[in-house]
C-alpha cells in the first residue's frame, strides 16, 4: 500500500533531483560555443566603457592609454557558461604539471590592508580551489608553444618565474606567453596560462598557445605607424609637411592658429592633442567636424614643444592613411604590413574564419576584489563581430578610428614575433624588405626626451619618458628602466596596457637582441602594481627583469 508523502518528504526528493540535475550538468561533455561567424548579422553599438553598462560586475575605469571601445568590443559581463571548442588537448610535460591547480602562495599585500595571517591562509586556499580552476596549464611540449636553446639553469630559472605569475590574486596573471630572441635568432618561448576562464566547470579552460590571438592594445601603433612609413618611404608623404594637406581641411590648435600640425608630432604624440573628451572620435562622426569642434587641444604647449600621449593622434594618422592611399585602413594594413610579414592578424573582426575566432583570446579583469573571479573585458564568448552596415556603408578618410588604429589589432605571439624579427634585421623579414633601414632607425630615434628641470611633458599616467616615431625609449638608467642595477641595457620599443591586457614588444637598439610579453588580465588593480623599481608596471618589470637576468646577464 503506498502513502501519501508528507510535505517534508516532497521537499526531500526535489532537492535530491535539483541536486542530480545540476551535478550531471557539470560533469556532462562541454557543449559548443556560440560564437558568431563572419558575416552574421550582429555588432554591437561602439561605446566606452561606464559603470551603467552592466549590472553583473563594476566596471573598471578606463585606461589612461586606451579607453576606446571599437564595435567589436562589448561592455564587460559575467564569464558565460558554454564551453568553447578546442581542436586538440593541450600537451603538458607532466601529469605533476597539471592534475592539480597550483598552490597559491600568500597574496601580495604590499599596497592592501594588514591582515592576520589566519585570515590570509584561508583566502589563499579558497582562492586556490574556486578562482583558478584549471590554470595548470604549464609548459606545452608542442615546439610552436615551448622551445628553449638556453642552458639548463636559464631555462629552469625562466621557466620557474614565468609559472609563478600565473594565478589569481596579487601580481598574477590568467595567462601569458614571451618569445625572446638573441644574435638574431630565437632562443626562448613560452605559452602558460589560460587564454579563456570557464567559471563552470575548469576543463572548458583553454590554455594560451602561440596561434592565441590577442587585442594588444598600444603595441598597435607600431604597426600602424610601419604602415603609415611607407607612404613615407614613397614620397606620398612628408612628415615635417601640415598634414591639412592630407586630411582636406584644416588641421589646428585654436591655441596657436598659425603652427601647423605635421606627420612626426601625431607619431610622436607632441602635437597638442589630449585625449578630451574623448580618447576616440565617434563612429558616426567624422574627423573634421570633431577635430575642429571638440576641445581636444592642449592650452599654453605650442604643437611640437610638449609631450602628451594621445591615441587620438593614431586615429589622425590611420584616416590620413586612407587619405593618400584610397584604401580603407584594414584592408591598407593587410595589404601592405600585415600579409608581407606573413600575419593573419587584422584590426577587423570580420576577417576572422570561426577556427580563428575560436582561437581568440579573452582579456580579464577581476573587478569585484583579487577573492572573486575573473570578468571578461574583451572578446568573451559569443564573439561580438563589427557591424556589416557599418563597414559597408564606411568612406575611407572620413574617420578611421573605427578601426582602432591606436590599440585595435588583434595578433598572436607567434605573429608578434613576426614583426620583432623585422624590427631587429632593420626592416627585412625572411629576406624580404618591409622598410628601409634608414627608416627603422629613424622611429628608433628619440623626438622628444623629458626635461624634469622644465617639465616639458604630461608622464603622470604613463611610462614614458622618450618617445620617437611610434616607439618608447627605455634607458638603462632612467626612470623607466627595464632591469634594476642594468644601466647598460636600454631598450626600444613599445607597451601595451588596456582591458587587463599588460604585453610589450621592444628590443635592444643596434643589436639582434629582443623579445615580446604579454598577459591577457590581472587580479589587483593598476596603483596596487606600481613598479618596484621603475615608474613601469610590476607586471612589466616582472617580465623584463626575468627576461633580462636569464637571457642578456651582464
Amino acid at each position: 500500500m503506498m502513502f501519501p508523502a508528507s510535505k517534508k518528504q516532497i521537499s526531500t526528493i526535489a532537492v535530491a533531483l535539483i541536486f542530480s540535475f545540476y551535478t550531471a550538468a557539470a560533469t556532462a561533455a562541454p557543449v559548443a560555443p556560440t560564437v558568431r561567424a563572419p558575416g552574421a548579422s550582429a555588432g554591437t553599438v561602439p561605446r566606452q566603457i561606464s559603470a551603467q553598462s552592466t549590472a553583473t560586475a563594476p566596471q573598471p575605469a578606463a585606461e589612461p592609454e586606451q579607453a576606446l571601445q571599437s564595435a567589436t568590443e562589448k561592455p564587460e559581463s559575467t564569464p558565460v557558461t558554454t564551453a568553447p571548442v578546442e581542436t586538440t588537448q593541450p600537451v603538458t610535460v607532466s601529469a605533476a604539471a597539471t592534475d592539480t591547480a597550483p598552490a597559491a602562495s600568500k597574496p601580495v599585500t604590499t599596497s592592501q590592508p594588514k591582515t592576520t595571517e589566519a585570515v590570509k591562509s584561508a583566502a589563499a586556499q579558497k582562492q586556490s580551489a574556486t578562482v583558478v580552476p584549471g590554470h595548470p596549464f604549464r609548459i606545452q611540449n608542442k615546439e610552436e608553444n615551448y622551445n628553449s636553446l638556453l642552458s639548463k639553469t636559464a631555462t629552469r630559472k625562466l621557466d620557474a618565474a614565468l609559472a609563478d605569475m600565473i594565478g589569481g590574486y596579487g601580481e598574477k596573471v590568467p595567462g601569458l606567453a614571451v618569445i625572446v630572441f638573441k644574435n638574431g635568432k630565437e632562443v626562448y618561448r613560452n605559452m602558460m596560462g589560460n587564454r579563456f576562464l570557464s567559471p563552470r566547470n575548469k576543463n572548458w579552460n583553454l590554455p594560451v598557445t602561440s596561434e592565441s590571438r590577442f587585442r594588444v592594445a598600444s603595441i598597435s601603433k607600431i604597426f600602424t605607424a610601419a604602415g603609415y612609413m611607407k607612404l613615407v618611404e614613397e614620397g606620398k608623404i612628408n612628415l615635417d609637411e601640415d598634414v591639412s594637406r592630407y586630411l582636406g581641411f584644416t588641421l589646428r590648435n585654436p591655441n596657436y592658429p598659425n603652427k601647423p600640425i605635421t606627420s612626426r608630432m601625431l607619431l610622436s604624440h607632441t602635437s597638442s592633442i589630449r585625449d578630451y573628451p574623448t580618447p576616440y572620435v565617434p563612429f558616426k562622426s567624422n574627423v573634421k567636424s570633431f577635430f575642429t569642434s571638440a576641445d581636444c587641444w592642449t592650452r599654453g604647449k605650442a604643437p611640437g614643444s610638449y609631450f602628451s600621449y594621445c591615441n587620438l593622434n593614431y586615429v589622425l594618422l590611420a584616416t590620413i592613411t586612407e587619405k593618400v592611399s584610397g584604401q580603407r585602413f584594414d584592408k591598407y594594413m593587410t595589404k601592405n604590413v600585415l600579409r608581407p610579414l606573413d600575419i593573419k592578424g587584422s584590426f577587423n573582426l570580420r576577417d576572422f574564419s570561426s577556427s580563428d575566432l575560436q582561437k581568440m583570446g579573452t582579456l580579464y579583469r577581476k573587478t569585484k576584489g583579487e577573492s572573486g573571479r575573473y570578468y571578461a573585458q574583451i572578446d568573451d564568448r559569443p564573439i561580438d563581430l563589427p557591424s556589416a552596415s557599418l563597414l559597408s556603408s564606411y568612406r575611407p578618410g572620413t574617420n578611421a578610428g573605427i578601426f582602432s588604429p591606436q590599440g585595435g589589432l588583434r595578433i598572436s605571439p607567434e605573429e608578434l614575433a613576426h614583426m620583432l624579427e623585422m624590427l631587429l634585421n632593420q626592416g627585412k623579414f625572411k629576406g624580404k624588405e618591409l622598410l628601409k633601414p634608414t627608416t627603422v632607425q629613424l622611429m628608433e630615434k628619440p623626438v622628444w626626451n623629458y626635461n624634469p628641470a622644465q617639465p616639458n611633458g604630461n608622464i603622470e599616467n604613463d611610462s614614458i619618458e622618450s618617445y620617437g616615431l611610434a616607439l618608447q625609449y627605455f634607458s638603462g638608467n632612467g626612470s623607466t628602466r627595464p632591469a634594476p642595477n642594468r644601466p647598460d641595457f636600454d631598450l626600444v620599443g613599445h607597451l601595451g596596457e588596456a582591458y587587463g591586457f599588460i604585453g610589450g614588444l621592444m628590443w635592444q637598439p643596434g643589436t639582434k637582441n629582443g623579445f615580446l610579453f604579454l598577459q591577457n588580465g590581472f587580479a589587483t588593480d593598476y596603483k596596487h602594481n606600481k613598479g618596484r623599481y621603475s615608474r613601469n608596471y610590476r607586471w612589466e618589470e616582472n617580465f623584463m627583469k626575468t627576461i633580462i637576468e636569464n637571457v642578456f646577464p651582464k
